[in-house]
């Protein structure tokens, strides 16, 4: 059985959910992808919105410490796959670097994705347009507003584990 005390276990998750905000949109935004003509009209408002914050997130990232969630979003591949209240869906892509910023901005899906982020249209632009959205980010990933999957089965597995484990955490009132 493993014991974990509350304050490093808090302390765990905190850094798990600061270093998601890696992944809320930030980085080099590149062309569109091939992908892009499968979007929803409302896709290139919302890509456009997306790339604006890249720049400042990678200034940023730089300096905020994740501690152990930085080893697990560090260099990955992620799809941001987000819901409309009309159930249509937009995704965009983008790779992490080593220091967590963001490159290879796309709109679409990259066929190589080591991750999953889901979101709603709602949960989405309330990050993108938050003065601090790195906050914005962290709190809806502590609520469960946006959700991480592991793509192939180490990550899948790796993800399972850390959304069991901040499931559990929500469950006890941890955050």
């Amino acid at each position: 059985m493993v014991h974990v005390r509350c304050d490093s276990y808090a302390q765990w998750i905190g850094s798990i959910l600061a270093l998601l905000v890696v992944t809320s949109g930030v980085g080099v935004v590149t062309a569109q992808s091939d992908a892009a003509s499968d979007q929803p009209e409302w896709a290139d408002g919302a890509f456009a919105e997306y790339g604006e914050m890249v720049a400042v997130y990678n200034e940023s990232i730089t300096s905020t410490d994740l501690g152990i969630a930085g080893d697990q979003l560090a260099n990955e591949r992620v799809n941001l796959v987000v819901t409309d209240s009309d159930g249509s869906t937009a995704t965009f892509s983008f790779r992490t670097d080593s220091q967590l910023r963001m490159t290879e901005v796309k709109q679409g899906t990259r066929a190589d994705a080591t991750i999953r982020m889901s979101t709603d249209r709602e949960t989405f632009n309330e990050t993108l347009t938050a003065d601090d959205p790195a906050a914005t980010f962290t709190n809806a990933v502590t609520e469960g507003d946006i959700e991480i999957d592991g793509l192939g089965t180490t990550n899948a597995v790796k993800w399972t584990v850390i959304n069991t484990v901040a499931d559990l955490a929500r469950s006890l009132g941890v955050f």
